[in-house]
């Protein structure tokens, strides 16, 4: 790999992503993307053979709603998407995988080639949500040098410009990193000496964000609509994504202006309504106290008073609503650090740490910067109470615990002659180990027999600074012991982005072949081999076929019924809205008929499906039909030309 290719330092977030680097002078440096935005929305559809990312990913959606996903950070560590896509569901990796090959092209075409990268989450992600954004990177084609924490990288470009403009730095002081994004906030507070950046405590939700803050417009907006016009704004997918999209603007304008106007069209129905900053603050003042509520319980946790703090950084582009400086001014009694970008300063500071980590950074060796990070959730390990035989989550490491840490503790067999001691390791605060994330299992096999109950056991548990998990269980009467190691590299089994681009929005449109060109596009031959299997599953619904392809069948039936309805209720809301009188009616029954044409779709889209999966299993099953078996010869060239030479 040249020495030259520059690491990115990439902040991946909920609603805006941005990337930086280091330039030759060591100046992290934000990229702008292909439509020369720094701000690149997180937000992927799928339309015509297409996956379209960003800002016109954000421009299809009211007009491709069921392809459409964003906020997909929101459910990394789940194993698919909040809702289905195209009728599929899709694991939240694959949305973040598209959106970062997306971040990574747009960086090349500004830099060269670049490969390695930083990414940043938020602090409060727990193991699985990490695991599932390196793995989200594996997709794009980055080698992801280390996944960093978003305050810390913010905290990091902090120190790192605050050394910049003065000659002397103070020895020692303590940021408050005040981190609202799009879908997640964290507070952590960090001490700064020189170029060591120790985090004393942090907490947050991976559940609050700006997007909540839109989610209040948008529910007032559509009752409002629903009072004056008895039909919700919110039922149809293309107005309701157009009212999000308005609503986020409206946010925007109310943090300049102290009132805007926003307008919301339904069903035929466009009507404007008056907002104002006043309002907008009413509606989300229980957001905005959750807030306030975390800040304050991290100073204590991390035993501090406010007059210990020096700095409050705001972080996230959702800072910038008024009422969240006003609000910390109040809690804090300091004026909050506005000196950088709250959009661009998490970026900075990854490519910073990126720089770092592959020796970019043109820093002296003694000024690296040297990062103690804390554990932003407990780790235990499940035992038995012996008074009521329940199962209990045994915290050996506390939460906020300085990382690297080392924990031994003594536990006992819960009965004679017991075979094996099986040690299951769990992350989470609750006291009940369903309510925690299981990480994984140490198990002590093959016990001698006639071991005593409350035999001891000695188990040990290492967190290394690098996220990387040990946990070593030791029988010490009969000298045996098991280990296991919990770290990111375990991947789940992901197909590549390429079959899911084919998967979800099929092969790109085959362009006319000039005459006696010999086309090649594999997705054009996708496609057709998709058609003729297709035909091939049609004619065999009418067959009788062996019992490991009666589901297929069956399947395509119902698949068929259900366009039949589909068709019917279409046909019927049409005729209704033909002769609905009135407004009101007028609204109501086109936004009835607007949801049965998408049904339609949806239903038409299934039944499609359903025969191509028929015909392929017949076919490979060597069980052809009749009227079919002229286009066998076809099938067997695309599958010949299809094959991996």
């Amino acid at each position: 790999m040249p020495n030259d290719q520059p690491p990115l330092g990439i902040d991946l977030g909920t609603t805006y992503c941005v990337v930086a680097y280091l330039d030759s002078s060591g100046r992290p440096t934000s990229i702008v993307n292909s439509a020369g935005d720094l701000l690149t929305p997180s937000a992927v559809v799928f339309e015509d053979g297409e996956v379209i990312v960003g800002k016109e990913a954000v421009k299809s959606g009211p007009v491709v709603p069921d392809g459409f996903a964003d906020c997909f950070k929101r459910d990394m560590g789940r194993s698919s998407f909040r809702r289905r896509i195209l009728s599929r569901e899709i694991p939240p990796e694959v949305l973040n995988g598209f959106l970062l090959a997306r971040l990574r092209q747009d960086a090349e075409r500004r830099i060269g080639p670049v490969r390695q990268a930083v990414i940043t989450v938020p602090a409060f992600f727990d193991e699985t949500r990490r695991k599932a954004t390196q793995d989200a990177g594996r997709l794009a084609g980055i080698d992801v040098l280390d996944i960093i924490n978003e305050p810390t990288a913010a905290a990091i470009a902090f120190g790192w410009y605050h050394a910049m403009a003065c000659a002397e730095s103070p020895a020692r002081h303590r940021v408050l990193v005040y981190d609202l994004g799009g879908g997640t906030f964290d507070v952590t507070i960090l001490e700064i000496n020189g170029s060591e950046f120790r985090t004393l405590a942090t907490d947050g939700d991976v559940q609050l964000g700006g997007k909540d803050f839109d989610e209040r417009l948008v529910n007032y907006l559509a009752e409002h609509f629903m009072v004056e016009h008895g039909v919700d704004p919110r039922s149809d997918p293309s107005d309701a994504i157009q009212l999000w999209c308005d609503a986020q603007d409206i946010k925007h304008a109310l943090t300049e202006r102290q009132k805007t106007s926003a307008v919301v069209f339904h069903a035929g129905v466009r009507v404007r309504r008056e907002v104002s900053r006043a309002e907008f603050e009413d509606l989300t003042r229980d957001l905005l106290e959750r807030t306030e509520s975390t800040t304050a319980l991290v100073v204590k946790q991390a035993g501090l008073a406010w007059s210990d703090i020096d700095k409050v950084l705001l972080v996230g582009g959702s800072t910038r609503m008024p009422m969240v400086a006003e609000m910390l001014r109040r809690v804090t009694g300091k004026e909050p650090d506005r000196s950088q970008s709250p959009d661009e300063v998490v970026a900075h500071g990854a490519a910073l740490y990126a720089g770092m980590l592959m020796d970019k950074d043109p820093t002296p060796q003694a000024n690296r910067v040297r990062l103690v990070n804390v554990n932003s959730h407990s780790l235990g390990v499940v035992g038995i109470r012996v008074e009521t035989g329940e199962r209990v989550n045994a915290i050996l490491i506390p939460k906020n615990t300085p990382l690297p840490c080392r924990k031994v503790k003594r536990f006992r067999t819960a009965r004679d002659g017991q075979a094996d001691v099986q040690v299951t390791v769990v992350e989470g605060e609750s006291p009940r180990p369903e309510h925690c994330i299981t990480l994984g299992q140490c198990v002590v096999r093959d016990l001698p027999p006639g071991l005593p109950k409350g035999s001891g056991i000695e188990v040990e548990y290492t967190y290394a600074a690098n996220g990387r998990i040990s946990v070593r269980a030791r029988v010490p009467s009969v000298r045996q012991s098991a280990s296991v190691e919990i770290h990111r590299n375990q991947s789940r089994d992901l197909e590549d982005l390429e079959t899911w681009r084919k998967r979800l929005c099929g092969p790109v449109p085959a362009v006319a072949a000039q005459a006696g060109s010999d086309s090649t596009d594999r997705a054009a031959l996708i496609k057709a081999l998709d058609d003729l299997y297709a035909e091939a599953g049609e004619r065999a619904a009418g067959m009788d076929l062996p019992p490991e392809l009666e589901k297929g069948k069956r399947a395509l039936h119902a698949a068929v019924q259900q366009t039949g309805a589909a068709q019917a209720a279409v046909e019927q809301a049409e005729a209704a809205r033909q002769t609905a009188f009135g407004p009101q009616e007028t609204a109501r029954s086109s936004a009835e008929a607007a949801q049965a044409r998408q049904a339609l779709q949806r239903a038409r889209t299934n039944a499609r499906f359903a025969q191509i999966v028929l015909g392929r299993d017949c076919l490979r099953a060597g069980i052809v039909p009749a009227e079919f078996e002229p286009r066998m010869v076809q099938v067997r060239q695309i599958q010949e030309r299809l094959r991996p030479r």
